[in-house]
Protein backbone atom coordinates (compact mmCIF):
# COMPACT_ATOMS: atom_id res chain seq x y z
CA UNK A 1 0.00 0.00 0.00
CA UNK A 2 1.41 3.45 -0.51
CA UNK A 3 -0.17 6.86 0.60
CA UNK A 4 -0.61 10.47 -0.76
CA UNK A 5 -0.69 13.00 1.55
CA UNK A 6 -2.80 16.67 0.25
CA UNK A 7 -0.57 18.56 2.75
CA UNK A 8 -1.51 21.55 2.34
CA UNK A 9 -4.75 23.71 0.65
CA UNK A 10 -2.79 26.94 -0.07
CA UNK A 11 -1.35 27.93 -3.32
CA UNK A 12 1.54 30.25 -5.04
CA UNK A 13 -0.13 29.42 -8.20
CA UNK A 14 -4.41 29.83 -8.97
CA UNK A 15 -5.40 26.91 -11.73
CA UNK A 16 -8.88 26.46 -13.24
CA UNK A 17 -8.94 22.84 -13.29
CA UNK A 18 -7.79 22.04 -9.44
CA UNK A 19 -9.25 19.93 -7.81
CA UNK A 20 -9.59 21.25 -4.57
CA UNK A 21 -10.38 24.48 -2.36
CA UNK A 22 -7.33 26.39 -1.45
CA UNK A 23 -8.85 27.19 1.83
CA UNK A 24 -5.48 27.47 3.12
CA UNK A 25 -5.16 24.54 5.80
CA UNK A 26 -1.80 22.61 6.21
CA UNK A 27 -1.61 19.30 7.69
CA UNK A 28 0.25 19.17 10.58
CA UNK A 29 3.70 17.78 10.81
CA UNK A 30 2.54 15.34 13.80
CA UNK A 31 0.09 13.70 12.08
CA UNK A 32 2.05 13.01 8.84
CA UNK A 33 4.27 11.42 11.26
CA UNK A 34 1.67 9.36 12.96
CA UNK A 35 0.47 7.77 10.25
CA UNK A 36 3.36 6.96 8.42
CA UNK A 37 4.59 4.91 12.21
CA UNK A 38 1.48 3.16 11.97
CA UNK A 39 1.58 1.68 8.11
CA UNK A 40 3.80 -0.49 6.30
CA UNK A 41 4.31 1.82 2.64
CA UNK A 42 6.87 1.94 -0.22
CA UNK A 43 6.06 5.60 -1.81
CA UNK A 44 4.63 8.59 -0.48
CA UNK A 45 2.98 11.32 -2.47
CA UNK A 46 2.62 14.72 -1.18
CA UNK A 47 0.52 17.00 -3.25
CA UNK A 48 -1.42 20.08 -2.51
CA UNK A 49 -1.97 23.11 -3.14
CA UNK A 50 1.24 23.49 -3.29
CA UNK A 51 3.41 21.20 -1.36
CA UNK A 52 6.56 23.65 -0.98
CA UNK A 53 4.54 26.45 0.30
CA UNK A 54 4.52 24.33 3.66
CA UNK A 55 6.01 25.63 6.74
CA UNK A 56 7.72 22.53 7.29
CA UNK A 57 7.91 21.13 4.00
CA UNK A 58 11.69 20.24 4.84
CA UNK A 59 11.49 18.54 7.88
CA UNK A 60 8.56 16.26 5.86
CA UNK A 61 11.08 15.67 3.30
CA UNK A 62 13.99 14.80 5.86
CA UNK A 63 11.60 12.25 8.18
CA UNK A 64 10.34 10.67 4.84
CA UNK A 65 13.65 10.05 3.21
CA UNK A 66 15.24 8.54 6.62
CA UNK A 67 12.28 6.10 7.11
CA UNK A 68 13.37 4.62 3.62
CA UNK A 69 9.99 5.58 1.93
CA UNK A 70 10.28 6.40 -2.12
CA UNK A 71 8.87 10.05 -2.47
CA UNK A 72 6.81 11.20 -5.11
CA UNK A 73 6.49 14.96 -4.44
CA UNK A 74 4.13 17.09 -6.86
CA UNK A 75 4.71 20.82 -7.51
CA UNK A 76 4.03 23.44 -9.86
CA UNK A 77 7.64 24.18 -10.01
CA UNK A 78 7.58 27.88 -8.66
CA UNK A 79 9.65 27.52 -5.97
CA UNK A 80 12.21 24.68 -7.31
CA UNK A 81 15.09 26.62 -6.44
CA UNK A 82 18.18 26.79 -4.34
CA UNK A 83 16.21 27.12 -0.93
CA UNK A 84 14.67 23.33 -1.69
CA UNK A 85 16.49 22.03 -4.28
CA UNK A 86 19.39 20.58 -1.58
CA UNK A 87 16.48 19.20 0.80
CA UNK A 88 14.84 17.33 -2.43
CA UNK A 89 17.89 16.13 -3.73
CA UNK A 90 19.15 14.61 -0.04
CA UNK A 91 15.73 13.02 0.53
CA UNK A 92 15.94 11.44 -2.87
CA UNK A 93 12.39 12.44 -3.87
CA UNK A 94 11.07 12.32 -7.20
CA UNK A 95 9.45 15.57 -8.98
CA UNK A 96 6.31 15.77 -10.75
CA UNK A 97 5.79 19.27 -12.44
CA UNK A 98 2.84 20.57 -14.17
CA UNK A 99 3.63 21.92 -17.18
CA UNK A 100 1.89 23.38 -19.41
CA UNK A 101 3.74 26.18 -21.55
CA UNK A 102 6.93 27.38 -21.66
CA UNK A 103 7.96 29.33 -18.81
CA UNK A 104 11.96 30.40 -18.41
CA UNK A 105 11.57 30.44 -15.06
CA UNK A 106 9.88 27.25 -14.16
CA UNK A 107 12.24 26.00 -16.97
CA UNK A 108 15.21 27.32 -15.60
CA UNK A 109 14.31 25.54 -11.63
CA UNK A 110 13.70 22.03 -13.34
CA UNK A 111 17.44 21.94 -15.79
CA UNK A 112 18.66 22.73 -11.94
CA UNK A 113 17.06 20.10 -10.88
CA UNK A 114 18.00 17.79 -13.29
CA UNK A 115 21.51 18.68 -12.95
CA UNK A 116 21.37 18.27 -9.10
CA UNK A 117 20.29 14.46 -10.20
CA UNK A 118 16.67 14.85 -9.19
CA UNK A 119 14.32 12.63 -11.60
CA UNK A 120 11.94 15.09 -13.36
CA UNK A 121 8.57 13.82 -14.73
CA UNK A 122 6.00 16.52 -16.23
CA UNK A 123 2.22 16.48 -16.06
CA UNK A 124 0.59 18.48 -18.93
CA UNK A 125 -3.11 19.44 -18.70
CA UNK A 126 -3.88 18.73 -22.59
CA UNK A 127 -5.94 21.37 -24.45
CA UNK A 128 -6.25 22.30 -27.83
CA UNK A 129 -4.45 25.58 -26.75
CA UNK A 130 -1.52 24.00 -24.70
CA UNK A 131 -1.00 21.09 -27.44
CA UNK A 132 1.15 23.58 -29.57
CA UNK A 133 3.32 24.27 -26.77
CA UNK A 134 4.43 20.71 -26.47
CA UNK A 135 7.15 20.53 -28.99
CA UNK A 136 9.07 23.25 -27.44
CA UNK A 137 8.26 21.80 -24.07
CA UNK A 138 9.72 18.50 -25.26
CA UNK A 139 13.06 20.40 -27.16
CA UNK A 140 13.75 22.02 -23.46
CA UNK A 141 12.50 19.03 -21.50
CA UNK A 142 14.18 15.92 -23.17
CA UNK A 143 15.66 14.87 -19.81
CA UNK A 144 12.42 13.99 -18.50
CA UNK A 145 11.88 10.80 -16.99
CA UNK A 146 8.29 10.52 -18.33
CA UNK A 147 5.04 12.97 -19.37
CA UNK A 148 1.28 12.76 -18.83
CA UNK A 149 -1.30 13.86 -20.46
CA UNK A 150 -3.65 15.17 -18.38
CA UNK A 151 -7.56 15.41 -19.33
CA UNK A 152 -9.33 18.81 -18.35
CA UNK A 153 -11.66 18.02 -15.62
CA UNK A 154 -14.46 20.35 -14.39
CA UNK A 155 -14.97 19.48 -10.51
CA UNK A 156 -18.91 21.35 -10.90
CA UNK A 157 -17.72 25.48 -11.19
CA UNK A 158 -18.16 25.38 -15.29
CA UNK A 159 -14.44 26.78 -15.43
CA UNK A 160 -13.10 24.03 -17.04
CA UNK A 161 -14.23 23.60 -20.55
CA UNK A 162 -14.33 18.88 -20.57
CA UNK A 163 -13.73 17.57 -24.15
CA UNK A 164 -15.94 15.13 -26.00
CA UNK A 165 -14.35 11.69 -26.70
CA UNK A 166 -13.50 12.43 -30.70
CA UNK A 167 -12.01 15.75 -29.70
CA UNK A 168 -10.29 14.41 -27.15
CA UNK A 169 -8.71 11.69 -28.62
CA UNK A 170 -7.59 13.46 -31.50
CA UNK A 171 -5.51 15.70 -29.16
CA UNK A 172 -4.13 13.08 -27.27
CA UNK A 173 -2.82 12.00 -31.28
CA UNK A 174 -1.20 15.00 -31.68
CA UNK A 175 0.48 15.14 -28.15
CA UNK A 176 1.43 11.81 -28.45
CA UNK A 177 3.04 12.12 -31.95
CA UNK A 178 4.96 15.37 -30.97
CA UNK A 179 6.29 13.68 -27.67
CA UNK A 180 7.48 10.37 -28.97
CA UNK A 181 9.49 11.87 -31.69
CA UNK A 182 11.55 12.93 -28.86
CA UNK A 183 11.49 9.63 -27.17
CA UNK A 184 10.21 10.93 -23.84
CA UNK A 185 7.53 8.31 -22.88
CA UNK A 186 4.18 9.17 -22.50
CA UNK A 187 1.24 8.17 -20.21
CA UNK A 188 -2.18 9.82 -20.84
CA UNK A 189 -5.61 10.05 -19.02
CA UNK A 190 -7.67 7.82 -21.36
CA UNK A 191 -11.29 10.09 -19.73
CA UNK A 192 -13.25 7.61 -22.23
CA UNK A 193 -14.10 3.98 -23.11
CA UNK A 194 -16.45 2.71 -26.08
CA UNK A 195 -19.59 0.65 -25.40
CA UNK A 196 -19.57 -2.60 -25.55
CA UNK A 197 -15.48 -2.76 -24.84
CA UNK A 198 -13.64 -4.72 -22.39
CA UNK A 199 -12.13 -1.49 -21.08
CA UNK A 200 -16.33 -0.30 -20.91
CA UNK A 201 -16.81 -3.76 -18.66
CA UNK A 202 -13.65 -3.46 -16.63
CA UNK A 203 -14.54 0.57 -15.69
CA UNK A 204 -11.30 0.86 -14.03
CA UNK A 205 -11.55 2.32 -10.47
CA UNK A 206 -8.16 2.16 -8.67
CA UNK A 207 -9.72 3.20 -5.44
CA UNK A 208 -9.50 0.87 -2.57
CA UNK A 209 -5.36 -0.02 -3.40
CA UNK A 210 -4.05 3.09 -1.89
CA UNK A 211 -4.66 5.80 0.89
CA UNK A 212 -5.32 9.51 0.20
CA UNK A 213 -5.38 12.01 3.05
CA UNK A 214 -6.10 15.55 3.26
CA UNK A 215 -5.42 18.50 5.16
CA UNK A 216 -7.46 17.15 8.25
CA UNK A 217 -6.00 14.00 8.68
CA UNK A 218 -9.23 12.09 6.92
CA UNK A 219 -9.19 9.49 4.19
CA UNK A 220 -10.65 9.84 0.97
CA UNK A 221 -11.43 7.08 -1.82
CA UNK A 222 -9.09 9.61 -3.99
CA UNK A 223 -8.47 13.43 -4.64
CA UNK A 224 -11.42 14.16 -6.84
CA UNK A 225 -13.28 13.25 -4.10
CA UNK A 226 -12.21 14.87 -1.50
CA UNK A 227 -14.90 17.31 -1.10
CA UNK A 228 -17.34 15.05 -2.61
CA UNK A 229 -17.64 12.60 0.01
CA UNK A 230 -17.34 12.22 3.61
CA UNK A 231 -14.11 11.44 4.70
CA UNK A 232 -12.78 8.54 6.90
CA UNK A 233 -11.05 8.50 10.30
CA UNK A 234 -9.66 4.17 9.76
CA UNK A 235 -6.43 4.49 8.03
CA UNK A 236 -7.43 2.06 5.62
CA UNK A 237 -7.82 2.09 1.53
CA UNK A 238 -11.42 3.05 0.63
CA UNK A 239 -13.44 1.55 -2.39
CA UNK A 240 -15.24 3.42 -4.70
CA UNK A 241 -17.35 1.83 -7.88
CA UNK A 242 -18.20 3.84 -10.89
CA UNK A 243 -21.77 3.97 -10.25
CA UNK A 244 -21.12 5.68 -6.77
CA UNK A 245 -18.26 7.89 -8.30
CA UNK A 246 -19.82 11.41 -8.10
CA UNK A 247 -18.11 12.46 -10.90
CA UNK A 248 -18.97 9.92 -13.24
CA UNK A 249 -22.32 9.97 -12.21
CA UNK A 250 -22.67 13.63 -12.22
CA UNK A 251 -21.23 14.03 -16.00
CA UNK A 252 -23.42 11.32 -18.26
CA UNK A 253 -22.24 11.64 -22.07
CA UNK A 254 -25.71 11.45 -23.87
CA UNK A 255 -27.00 8.06 -24.41
CA UNK A 256 -26.42 8.42 -28.60
CA UNK A 257 -22.66 8.60 -27.83
CA UNK A 258 -20.49 5.33 -28.92
CA UNK A 259 -18.40 5.98 -25.73
CA UNK A 260 -18.73 6.01 -21.79
CA UNK A 261 -17.25 8.19 -19.44
CA UNK A 262 -14.27 6.14 -17.28
CA UNK A 263 -12.71 7.74 -14.63
CA UNK A 264 -10.12 10.57 -15.41
CA UNK A 265 -7.78 9.86 -12.65
CA UNK A 266 -6.58 6.34 -14.01
CA UNK A 267 -3.65 6.23 -16.74
CA UNK A 268 -2.23 4.30 -19.24
CA UNK A 269 -0.02 4.17 -22.28
CA UNK A 270 0.43 2.57 -25.37
CA UNK A 271 3.74 -0.08 -24.02
CA UNK A 272 1.62 -2.48 -22.01
CA UNK A 273 -2.07 -0.85 -21.93
CA UNK A 274 -2.05 -0.89 -17.90
CA UNK A 275 -3.89 1.19 -15.88
CA UNK A 276 -3.16 2.82 -12.87
CA UNK A 277 -3.03 5.92 -10.44
CA UNK A 278 -0.66 8.68 -11.54
CA UNK A 279 1.05 8.52 -7.97
CA UNK A 280 2.05 4.95 -9.30
CA UNK A 281 3.78 6.37 -12.53
CA UNK A 282 6.96 6.59 -11.10
CA UNK A 283 6.82 2.55 -10.50
CA UNK A 284 7.15 2.27 -14.23
CA UNK A 285 10.81 2.29 -15.92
Amino acid sequence: MDVAFNITRKCNKGCDYCYLDLTGEDLSVDTIKKILESLNLKTVTLTGGEPLVHPDIKEILSFISQRGNHIHLLSNGILLNDDYLPTISEANAELFVTYNKPNKKISGNLHQANHEGIDVNLHHVLTEQSVASLDNICQDMGFAKSLLLLYPTDLGDGKVNMYNPDDWFSLLDRAISTTQSYGIKTYFEQAFAKKDSELAKQQPCLTGKDLFIDVNGMAYPCCLLVDKVQGSDRLTPIRMTPDRCNFIRDNPLPDSSEHIRICPIVITDRYDGSFQFPSHLGDKK
